[in-house]
This record gives C-alpha cells, sequence and structure tokens, in this order.
C-alpha cells in the first residue's frame, strides 16, 4: 500500500474517533457525515486488506511456480533422455519428449510438458523397460496441475490487488472529501473553543497532497 493512502487512513481514524468524541445531535448533515466516514472507513480498511493479501498471494505464487517450473523441467530431462534409445522399438518416441526451452512463457512451458506426460502415458510399457518409473507419468501430471494452480493463484492475487487498489482510491477521494466537510463543520463549531479546536487540528492533521494533484488539497489553516 502507498505510504500516503496508509497516511490518510490513520488520519481517517483519527478525525472518526474524534468526531465520535464530539458528537452534535442537534446537526443532522454533521451526524450524517460522520456516520458515512465510518462506513466508508471500513471499507478502505477492508480493501487495504485485500490489497496487501493480493500482493503476498502473487509473491508466493511467484516463488512456487518458479520452484516447480525448475523441477518438471529436470523431470523431463527423464523422459528425453530415454527416448531416444526407446525410439529403437517404437519410433513415434523420437519425437515429442524434447525439453521445452526454458525461455519458453509459462502457459507454452505447461503446454509443451503435457504433451511429453501425454506420450509417457501411451508408451508407458517400453519407457519402463528402459527404466521410468511405473508412476511417473501420474507424478509428473500432478505437479503440472499444481504449477497451473500456481500460475492461476498468481492472476487471482494480481487481480485482487489491482482491483482493490482501483477500489480503494475511489474510497479515499471520498473520504477525504468527508474530512473536507467535517473540518469546515468542526471548525465553526470550535471557532470560540481553542482547546477543541487545537485537538481538531491534531486529529485531521496529514501530509496533505500538494495543489494541482487531483486529490483534496489541504483545508485552509
Amino acid at each position: 500500500m502507498k505510504v500516503d493512502i496508509r497516511r490518510k487512513l490513520d488520519m481517517a481514524g483519527r478525525v472518526r474517533d474524534f468526531c465520535r468524541t464530539h458528537l452534535a445531535p442537534d446537526n443532522e448533515g454533521y451526524t450524517a457525515a460522520v456516520k458515512r466516514l465510518e462506513e466508508r472507513l471500513a471499507r478502505a480498511e477492508a480493501l487495504a486488506e485485500q490489497q496487501v493479501a493480493g500482493r503476498v498471494a502473487v509473491a508466493g505464487a511467484v516463488a512456487s511456480k518458479e520452484q516447480l517450473r525448475e523441477e518438471i523441467h529436470t523431470t523431463l530431462g527423464l523422459l528425453a533422455g530415454l527416448a531416444k534409445p526407446a525410439a529403437q522399438e517404437e519410433a513415434e518416441l523420437g519425437v515429442g519428449f524434447t525439453r521445452p526451452r526454458t525461455k519458453l512463457s509459462h502457459q507454452a512451458f505447461l503446454t509443451r510438458a503435457r504433451v511429453s506426460v501425454a506420450n509417457a502415458a501411451a508408451h508407458k510399457e517400453v519407457l519402463v523397460r528402459y527404466g521410468m518409473p511405473e508412476n511417473f507419468p501420474a507424478e509428473l501430471s500432478a505437479a503440472l496441475d499444481h504449477f497451473e494452480q500456481a500460475l492461476n493463484e498468481k492472476h487471482a492475487g494480481r487481480a485482487a490487488h489491482v482491483g482493490a487498489r482501483a477500489d480503494l482510491d475511489a474510497v479515499m477521494a471520498e473520504i477525504m472529501l468527508l474530512i473536507w466537510q467535517l473540518n469546515a463543520l468542526n471548525r465553526w463549531r470550535f471557532r470560540q473553543d481553542a482547546e477543541s479546536l487545537a485537538a481538531w487540528k491534531s486529529a485531521r492533521n496529514v501530509a496533505w497532497p500538494a495543489p494541482g494533484s487531483g486529490e483534496v488539497e489541504k483545508p485552509a489553516a
């Protein structure tokens, strides 16, 4: 999460807490703004957690798929090594067992590897005679399933991260407008109460964006 978003969330939490202890039951607009701020802040915190979870999921999936791909590539070397001598008995084994190039995309690598597994299963009897373990095709197929799952988890994590970030930006823009509104109301309410006014200014203090940034600017001092 961006540092400025976290700072604004922290500030919004302080503003919410201040407003809860400085109610204005006679002002419906103030009460409605505080309620909306509470709702939007809860939504923002949920989106922030989703964004972080998505980033963690992507990192974990990336590490998992890279390790799996390396293991699968090494394992396919056995098939490639056995296919050539076994082709003396079954000519079809002379093709379809070349290890995928390391620079292939993940999807292309997966497709080539699945072709090799299918060929190994189809010629299992002869390949076993040349030393391939009986359960080799099934184990390799399971490894490919795990690899594909890691790819899917990476894509899902990235989608969750990007989607949460976009939603969070929109929610934060609304939160900043609500704080702008509450700032105007509280400055008026506490214009003759220096202690409460100072407490309010401290609550909504944050590193505000510069003018022209497209975001709500710092309220007038």
